[in-house]
């Protein structure tokens, strides 16, 4: 039996007014949707996934709900240059935790 891992591509928007795109498979947007739920119904407002690109590489998803509305303000927007959410408490703690670990 053939080993489907579950796919997903998530191409930002670069430009105002642009189109973000949100390419998978029925697994991988399975397994987004429900990480997203989760993150929304967590205590901590933070979770992660694993999912594959079409080549097959591996790469992790970060899903942060619990963002100050100062850092809200202070986020550039993903077509700035200076756009970095691991500069974000939530992410900075899970960076050290994974770090930990």
């Amino acid at each position: 039996m053939l080993n489907v891992k579950a796919r997903l591509h998530m191409q930002n928007h670069n430009e105002p007014h642009g189109r973000a795109y949100i390419i998978g498979d029925k697994q991988g947007l399975k397994a987004l949707g429900e990480a997203l739920l989760k993150t929304s119904k967590s205590v901590i407002g933070l979770d992660t996934i694993k999912l594959y690109t079409s080549d097959g590489h591996e790469y992790e998803i970060v899903i942060a709900c619990d963002v100050s509305e100062e850092e809200w303000q202070q986020l550039p927007v993903p077509y700035n240059k200076h756009h970095d959410p691991t500069k974000l408490e939530i992410v900075k703690s899970y960076n050290d935790i994974k770090r930990a670990y």
